[in-house]
């Protein structure tokens, strides 16, 4: 009886062989193609736009300038489905009319408290009455993000909060 014995060298290629064939598999293209597979989604979907009405919007900037660290957060707003508005104007407590038509917004006469109202609040103050009493403001939302601008181009950018009551 006759016994066959492979050469150690051909054993070993045939073992790299295979192992490079098996490792082409993996490669992340679909078999017969060149193109790489897509990458996986994202896990997290993109931020649905928040609603214009019933989210209480912080100002976080005037004309792209951030609001000043000593007014930060305050100065804060939300429009109603009944078409009226009310929020802090950043020192006092405000509240209007607010007419939607398509891509703008009309804000009515504003209500105020009376309080003295100094540094960077008034200021943030000041500057809010006078871009709601601007006329027409053209809205746009982006994800949380509101801009709110006049037709002479100063604005407002607020971040939404959660629904408001």
């Amino acid at each position: 009886m006759r016994i066959l014995r492979h050469p150690r060298g051909a054993a070993a290629g045939g073992l790299v062989l295979v192992f490079v064939l098996a490792l082409a598999g993996c490669a992340g293209t679909p078999s017969g193609t060149d193109t790489p597979m897509p990458a996986p989604a994202s896990a997290t979907p993109p931020a649905a736009d928040a609603p214009l009405t019933v989210t209480e919007w912080t100002v976080t900037a005037l004309s792209g300038v951030p609001v000043p660290a000593g007014a930060a957060g305050r100065a804060r707003f939300a429009l109603a489905p009944d078409g009226t508005a009310g929020g802090s104007l950043g020192c006092n407590r405000f509240s209007a009319g607010a007419a939607v038509a398509g891509p703008s917004v009309t804000f009515g006469p504003l209500t105020s408290t009376r309080m003295a109202c100094e540094g960077p609040p008034g200021e943030v103050e000041r500057t809010l009455t006078g871009l709601f009493a601007a006329g027409p403001l053209t809205w746009q939302v982006r994800g949380r993000t509101l801009t709110l601008t006049a037709a002479d181009g100063r604005s407002l950018t607020a971040e939404a909060g959660s629904a408001a009551e």
